[in-house]
This record gives structure tokens, sequence and C-alpha cells, in this order.
């Protein structure tokens, strides 16, 4: 292989003797009369061969790749001719100084950038999370004996996982030290990498143990709620609530369940309602309404989508009748309701968290409200919206990725809304 670069190398030599110097020449160790040329560019995936073209280098010359952060790596196997030097490279991505230290002079020969290189794997299955000190598995086809999975967090630290390659799957152990957080999942296998997943948590599963609303604080019309659930200790289910006392009826065949829920104070204007539960969610709701000028208790029955989304739901707050839609993946709160865009597929919540799209709507909606904190409204978002009605949402979250905090403004009133997040 060296050989047959050093024939590529000499034949590059040649046909760059003619040429003018370019815009990633300067001058070389040599003096003045020294051109640095990088006839192929200076743009690399690792695993590439660098060719510099230059003259007044000494065979005994060190040679470093140094990174932006000025941390720097010694290059081994650097061939030094007449005419210049190639090696193969061997480095994460990023932006890079080639020096060179000779008789004692440190000198720069110039800059490239590494870029991963491409691999041909095919990707089928990506869990979105792990607990720590557990496992998980990646689904795909492609996987050389080589490939293994690497956690990337914000600041592009890297942790690599002790990795079983294994026909179609590669399982990973994730050890109780890990970092925590939403990191970025990668494949890296030979000389290439692939980012699989920007939205993969390595998380332990919190309870959430209280949501506040405070409505236009600062303002006049501020009010500020909170539900705070009582979980039951062993099964990890929300049993009732502090604002709250509730009864619960298994129904015949143990099909449902029905939730009769009685406020304990009528501060907030709350007022008695029922839920019936199939599984993981809410099938109908029963609340006192006025229709045809008669006050009666009504039943409403709840819809979901193919896919496990809440599409339509009653509620006995100043929204009625909510329809949703979900685009990929992502619940919208409908062009009626509020504009709401997902912009970054790089913003998600703890996929233990509940749903802040659904905290929106549940803001105006007791009965929705209950629902979503007892987990029952289906499937959560993908993502986080980036913005309602064009205005940007921004979030507070904890160490594991949790959203904590939430600011937005009211499309409606125009009023500034937070919603604060307890978990334990």
């Amino acid at each position: 292989m060296k050989r047959i670069l050093y024939i590529i190398f000499t034949a590059m030599l040649l046909a760059a003797v003619s040429c003018e110097k370019g815009p990633d020449s300067g001058e070389g160790p040599g003096g003045s009369g020294s051109e640095i040329r990088f006839p192929s560019g200076n743009i690399f995936s690792t695993g590439d061969d660098v060719i510099i073209i230059c003259s007044g280098i000494s065979p005994d010359a060190a040679f470093y790749l140094v990174d932006a952060s000025g941390g720097q790596t010694l290059l081994e196997n650097v061939t030094v001719t007449a005419s210049g030097i190639f090696f193969t490279l061997y480095a994460p991505t990023g932006e890079y100084t080639i020096a060179v230290e000779q008789d004692g002079i440190r000198s720069e020969l110039g800059k490239i950038t590494v870029t991963a290189g491409s691999i041909d794997i095919t990707v089928t299955g990506v869990p979105g999370y792990c607990l720590p000190g557990g496992s998980f598995t990646v689904e795909g086809t492609g996987f050389g004996s080589s490939a293994i999975l690497v956690l990337a967090d914000g600041n592009g630290q890297r942790t690599p996982l002790e990795t079983e390659v294994s026909g179609t799957t590669l399982t990973a152990a994730v050890p109780e030290d890990t970092p925590r957080g939403k990191m970025s999942l990668m494949i890296v296998q030979d000389n290439g990498e692939m980012t699989i997943s920007r939205t993969f948590f390595v998380t332990s599963k919190k309870r959430l143990s209280a949501i506040t609303y405070n409505i236009a604080p600062g303002t006049s019309y501020e009010h500020a709620y909170s539900l705070h659930p009582v979980w039951q200790q062993e099964e990890g289910t929300v049993t009732g609530f502090e604002e709250y006392t509730v009864e619960a009826t298994t129904g015949s065949g143990g099909e449902y369940t029905d939730y009769s829920f009685t406020p304990v104070s009528d501060e907030y204007g709350y007022s008695d309602f029922r839920l019936r539960v199939s599984g993981d969610r809410v099938v109908s709701s029963t609340f006192e309404t006025t229709q045809g000028g008669v006050e009666d208790y009504y039943t409403f029955g709840w819809e979901y989508d193919s896919e496990g989304y809440v599409s339509y739901a009653e509620s006995n707050g100043s929204n009625g009748s909510i329809w949703l839609d979900t685009v990929d993946g992502n619940i919208s709160l409908g062009e009626f309701w509020i504009d709401c865009t997902y912009g970054d597929p790089g913003l998600a919540n703890n996929p233990f968290a509940v749903d802040f799209t659904i905290s929106v709507i549940a803001s105006e909606c007791e009965i929705f409200r209950v629902a979503q904190v007892m987990g029952l409204t289906g499937r959560a978002s993908a993502n986080l919206p980036t913005s309602l009605d064009g205005k940007e949402v921004s979030y507070e979250y904890d160490g594991e990725g949790y959203v904590t905090g939430a600011s937005y403004t009211d499309p409606f009133n125009a009023y500034p809304v937070t919603i604060q997040y307890t978990y334990e």
C-alpha cells in the first residue's frame, strides 16, 4: 500500500510543479521559497491518506495534529521525502492544524477538516432510552465485526459502549456511571460512523409529583393552580390526587375501571367528573353539562388513531371538544386551536416525562389535565414544539433531560404562561 501511495504521491507532485499557488498553499518550513500544497484539498475522512507537498522537511522531524482547543496528538508513520510528506489519518471529526517541529522550531503546514466516513448500514430499530446499568439493542443490517455503539453528549464528549455484534443486532451495555441525559447515538465501524439517533436518553425513571400552571404572571389576571398525584408504591400507578377524593370501581369482567373524582375544595372551581379507563387510556369521560337548558350528566367517548395518539376528547373546561392530529409522531393542536411547530428534530423530552403539548391543552381542561397526569392520554409526542403560533417556547431541564419548566405565550389572550413539572 505504501508503495502504491508513494507512486501516486510522486505523480501528484509532478502534476503540481507547474501549478500556481492555490488557496490552500502557504510558505513551508524551508523558507520563503518553499511552498505548501494540499493537492487533494484539505477535507478528509478518518482513514484517508493525507498528502502535503512541501520541501525542507527533515526525516527526523516530529509531526502533530492540533485540535481547536489546542490539544495535540503525535502523528506516527509519517513518510517524508524531498517533495513533501504523506500519512494515513485517524482522528475524530473536527478542525485540525498540522504542525511540524524540527531543529527546535515549530511551524504549521496547514489546516484540515476531518469528517466521518460513511458506512453501508441500514438501521431498522432504535430504542429511545436505556436505564443506567442496563443494556439495549439496535436492529439492522450491514453490521461488521468492528461495529460499536457510541454515545455523545451535547459537548461532543464521546462514550464508547461495550457492544456485542450478532447478525442483525448490536447490543450494548450501559454502565451505571455513564453520563445521563439526552445523547446522540452513533455506530462506529471500520473508519466510518453513522448517527442513528439525536434523542437517545440514558435516564432513570422518575415520577411526576406535581404540575403547576401560572397563568398571566405579573398581570391583574394572574392565577396559579397545581395538581399533585398520589402514587401507588408497588405498581407505580396514580391512584389519586391531593386535590380530589377518588373512588375506583372495576366493571364486570375487569374490562374497564371507572374513576369518580370529587374536589376536596372549591377554591379553583373544580367539579365532579368520572373517567372510564380501559388498559392505559381513557375511553370516555362523564361530567355535568347543560344541553337544551337542562343540566345533566353526559358521557362522551374518547378516540385514538391507529398509532395510539389521542385524536378526540371531551373536557368540562373552556375548550369543550378537543380534536387533535398527529404528524410524524408529533401531536398537533389543530389549525383552529394553536399552530404548533416542531422545528427541531433534536428537541425532545425525556421518554418518561408527560407530554408538553398535552399540558398546553390541559391548562384549561380539568379532565384532560387529570387524565394526562395519570398517563391515560395515549402516546406522547416524539419531539417538543419549538413555537406556538409563531412564538418561541422555552424549556428548562434537569440533568436527565426531563423538562422541568416551560414558558410560552397563550395564543388567544397573549398572556405569558409557565408550567412547572416536579419529578422525583
